[in-house]
């Protein structure tokens, strides 16, 4: 089964003899008439007259996936946090959807027993995981999140009870990145987003020293107490 859009998409593809690019347009544009993913590449297998029963992905089975990379090893975990974090707050095509970022950093806050291994990542290993975290967090919120041409509308009917507290986090947080708020990943409190450095409030930026600013700003988020839709407090 596959556990990312692209490969989805890609299986979906090869088995029509549609282009790639093709495919994945129409997907999208059915997803901007409030079309689910998975309800969207139905559509299109039928319409091919092939077996919808063949193209599904399982969210519960990609946060299982990410949640073992993230426990493989803390200084990688951290690595990856902050590749992430720098993409968010990119422009253009290189920026990571905040959407997927949020979902991420749910994840990531319960991620509390990553070995701290004493094996240096090379620079390829990070980007290798990087980007298979980056496939894996934007396919499951197209999964959990119902969206329009709008972005983010709601919680998909689809959505796992399981992980229906990711998907709320996820889209109050996106609903008030869309007011100009942001929620600072280290306090939890929720301030103008044009206030911010490097996804915190002023406040704890300040609190933080720069040799220390990987660590101080990604490793502390397991040790949140959780308060339900997305809250978080120290």
């Amino acid at each position: 089964m596959s556990l990312t859009a692209r490969e989805l998409l890609q299986r979906l593809a090869d088995d029509t003899g549609l282009p790639y690019d093709t495919v994945a347009k129409r997907v999208n544009r059915r997803m901007e008439k409030g079309k689910g993913f998975l309800e969207a590449v139905t559509e299109i297998a039928e319409e091919n007259r092939l077996d919808p029963g063949k193209y599904s992905i399982d969210p519960v089975k990609i946060v299982a996936e990410v949640e073992k990379i993230l426990r493989e090893d803390y200084t990688q975990t951290l690595m990856i946090s902050a590749v992430l974090g720098q993409m968010v707050e990119a422009r253009g095509k290189k920026r990571f959807p905040p959407p997927a970022f949020f979902a991420f950093i749910e994840m990531l806050s319960t991620v509390v027993d990553a070995p701290h291994d004493t094996r240096s990542e090379t620079s390829t290993e990070i980007e290798e995981q990087a980007t298979r975290i980056i496939e894996l967090m934007t396919t499951l919120v197209s999964l959990l999140c119902e969206w329009s041409e709008q972005g983010i509308i709601g919680i998909s009917d689809d959505c796992p009870e399981a992980l229906r507290e990711i998907a709320r986090a996820v889209f109050r947080k996106t609903k008030l990145l869309q007011g100009g708020l942001w929620t600072c990943i280290s306090c939890g409190n929720i301030v103008e987003a044009k206030e911010t450095h490097a996804l915190m409030c002023l406040e704890c930026d300040k609190k933080i020293s720069s040799a220390h600013s990987i660590e101080a700003r990604f490793g502390r988020l397991g040790e949140r107490d959780r308060n339900g839709y997305g809250f978080t407090s120290e």
